[in-house]
């Protein structure tokens, strides 16, 4: 564990005397519930609103789908939160683990049972899809840039594998829906100040007149954040507009338009570093002035007709346009530019009736990129040292179906075949001519089986695969220029079980999630860094490993305007073959992911408007590299969020505030894994506060 050298201690003992807190606020409410009991023997029933799921593509209740599956709401993205990055809605949810939320120039890391932990840059090995467009490229890249937290509906997580659904890159998957233009015309502002110079403005507004609907969100960033050299500034616009035909059609078009002039990189530490000052940037970080700029621009449209009682047509179609610059901490090659074309579409069928439903369709995705990689002479652009045309096309084809038997019981199947392409056309020819072409091939089938024990608890089972191709940057070659053609598709396949429960009827009216599951995947595709190209990763392919774990959730109601949220995640995640030319790295744990994690949401709602939220996040133990020669301590940090609103005839006011880290705990908001000479150390902000207010108008309708 790595410590501020002026705190010792204290925080850890702070965070852990909560903890036991906790345990006694949970009895305390227990007995209030026995013993303030109206003397009514039969139980109170709380009736919850039907949880639907579209990201398995058959849209059903969650407790109807067999396969892990978690909702985030609304209200628990968006209320009084800082809407910094998506990692603060994604606490409660068991078996996805977060890092680097705070560098926005490497992007939030997100891991679902392992896919995903070995990336230092960007989303890997997780299917990140908003409002039906895709925001994983066809290489399997993933990013959050342009998503307004601001403006989200719900998020949808499979967790584990789902390549029969998404194809690759589908370890798991998030599936963001954004609100849709509302019935009662309204307008607002959100305005949020905070600690470390955190400005953001935010605006919103919608309208629904005849069959037409629109909603439009945008925010301003301007962050100057806890560390030095990792200020971010981020303008983005969201449009949704939707349109109701006659015959029963529905066209939904999705503008979004980014503009992060500003993403600085302030680099991972050594201990030493961190001890002596962990709000330092690396020297090298500096020196070289990195960081990253980024405009892009996207439309999307999603066109659902049915075409009788039982049948549907959907198509969909997108283009984006990405233009990309940064600078990294070395010389040769050390700045990078990028122009990238990414569009694509597909078209599917479904059918349903009383017994039967179906789905089957087809999807292509086509990426181009110009690259221009020149040396980074101390933050000035040096001579050329690439440029190269990379083309990835990915097409897919999938077939998915569900039958309901006697007995309650509903078997569900899926297959997909992909198809991935890789093309790259050398246009510097000083070092030789690189150019090159890969094709990765994978057919990936699941199976499902759902017993419905009675209407509240369902138990389930399914057998899934996955796939992941490496990315057009993972397939650099550390030895020179053009592929590395030593690289191969990482694949899984996953045994899982478990169930899911509402009992409403009961005491604190329960709901239950839990899953146990084991995962075999070959061929693992996992970083490592050179001394050369110190900052940069290049990839190889373990030879097996093995990931075991178990990942529950309870959803409470304690006591009249209480909730609690409980989640635990335990991970057995090792190497079983990994031998590389530093040594056997085999029997080793994962590293990145540590073997315990959990999390616990305290709610409070008054009907005068108050509300509460205290959240604490408890993490075990990890490992920092392949050998497992650097475990990084488990910590536990706790937020608080309190929010006030009222409505005064057709206006809504809301303040809002929060103190992040309460006890003020050191820990590494992001490790970087593998990372050359024990640099592995991106420190988390200290205590820190945070207050803001929105304005909301509603309009009469007409």
């Amino acid at each position: 564990m790595i410590r501020r050298p002026d705190r010792g201690h204290r925080g850890s003992f702070a965070a852990r005397q909560f903890f036991a807190s906790l345990v006694a606020v949970c009895g305390v409410l227990l007995l209030f519930s026995v013993g303030f009991a109206d003397g009514d023997d039969s139980p109170q029933v709380v009736e919850l609103a039907p949880v639907i799921v579209e990201a398995t593509r058959l849209e059903a209740p969650i407790g109807a789908i067999p396969a892990a599956v978690s909702v985030v709401g609304r209200s628990e993205v968006q209320d009084a939160s800082t809407q910094l990055a998506i990692n603060e809605a994604l606490r409660t949810v068991p078996g996805v683990f977060v890092l680097n939320p705070y560098n926005f120039a490497q992007n939030s890391r997100i891991a679902i049972r392992g896919f995903g932990a070995q990336s230092n840059f960007g989303i890997r090995g997780v299917r990140l899809v908003v409002d039906g467009i895709p925001a994983t490229l066809p290489d399997g890249q993933s990013g959050v840039d342009g998503i307004d937290l601001g403006a989200v509906e719900q998020i949808e997580i499979i967790r584990g594998p789902a390549a029969a659904i998404y194809g690759p890159a589908a370890g798991g998957v998030i599936r963001i829906k954004t609100e849709d233009p509302p019935a009662r015309p309204f307008g607002e502002v959100r305005l949020t100040q905070g600690s470390y110079g955190l400005e953001r403005s935010q605006f919103k507004a919608g309208w629904s007149e005849g069959p037409l609907g629109m909603l439009i969100s945008g925010t301003h960033l301007d962050y100057e954040g806890y560390r030095e050299n990792s200020r971010v500034v981020d303008d983005s616009l969201n449009v949704k507009l939707r349109y109701q035909f006659e015959a029963g059609g529905e066209l939904t078009t999705v503008i979004n338009l980014t503009d992060s002039p500003t993403q600085r990189d302030p680099g991972a530490l050594t201990a030493a570093e961190v001890a002596d000052n962990p709000r330092q940037a690396r020297d090298r970080n500096l020196q070289f002035d990195a960081g990253e700029r980024v405009r892009q621009e996207q439309v999307g449209v999603d066109y659902r007709q049915p075409l009788a009682e039982a049948h549907e047509l959907r198509l969909q179609g997108f283009v984006v346009q990405r233009d990309f610059a940064n600078k990294l901490p070395f010389v040769d090659g050390g700045q990078v530019s990028f122009d990238r074309l990414y569009y694509g579409g597909g078209a599917s069928y479904s059918y349903r009736s009383e017994f039967f439903r179906i789905v089957g369709g087809g999807e292509f995705g086509q990426q181009s990129d110009a690259r221009k990689n020149y040396d980074n002479l101390l933050g000035q652009r040096g001579p050329l040292a690439l440029d190269q045309d990379e083309d990835v096309l990915n097409l897919g084809a999938y077939f998915l179906s569900e039958i309901s038997l006697p007995r309650e019981v509903t078997l569900s199947a899926a297959a997909r075949y992909d198809e991935v392409r890789f093309d790259v056309n050398d246009h510097f020819l000083d070092d030789g001519d690189d150019s090159g072409q890969l094709t990765f091939r994978e057919t990936s089938p699941m199976l499902g089986i759902r017993w419905q024990q009675s209407p509240e608890v369902n138990f389930y089972a399914n057998a899934a695969t996955a796939f992941q191709t490496p990315t057009t940057r993972e397939l650099a070659d550390p030895s020179g220029g053009g592929f590395n053609e030593s690289l191969v598709s990482q694949t899984a396949r996953q045994f899982e079980v478990g169930v899911k429960a509402e009992l409403s009827e009961l005491p604190w009216h329960p709901r239950l999630d839990l899953a146990i599951f084991h995962i075999d995947i070959d061929d693992a595709l996992v970083p490592f860094q050179v001394p050369t190209a110190p900052g940069r990763d290049y990839f190889r392919n373990a030879g097996s490993s093995t990931r075991s774990g178990l990942e529950a959730a309870l959803r409470v109601i304690p006591a009249e305007r209480w909730s609690a949220v409980f989640s635990y995640t335990y991970s057995d995640f090792r190497y079983d073959d990994f031998v590389t030319p530093g040594g056997d790295f085999s029997g080793n744990r994962l590293p990145g992911v540590p073997q315990h994690f959990g999390n616990v949401r305290l709610g409070y709602d008054d009907p005068s408007g108050l509300s509460l939220i205290w959240n604490t996040r408890i993490v075990g133990a990890l490992q920092a590299d392949d050998a497992n020669t650097t475990q990084v301590s488990g910590y536990s940090f706790s937020d608080l969020r309190i929010r006030w609103q009222r409505e005064f005839g057709d206006w809504t006011v809301e303040g809002f505030g929060g103190v992040n880290n309460v006890f003020d705990e050191a820990y590494s908001a992001n490790i970087r894994i593998n990372a050359f000479g024990g640099r592995y150390f991106e420190p988390a902000p200290d205590r820190n506060f945070y207050a803001g207010l929105r304005l909301r108008y509603s309009f009469n309708p007409k």
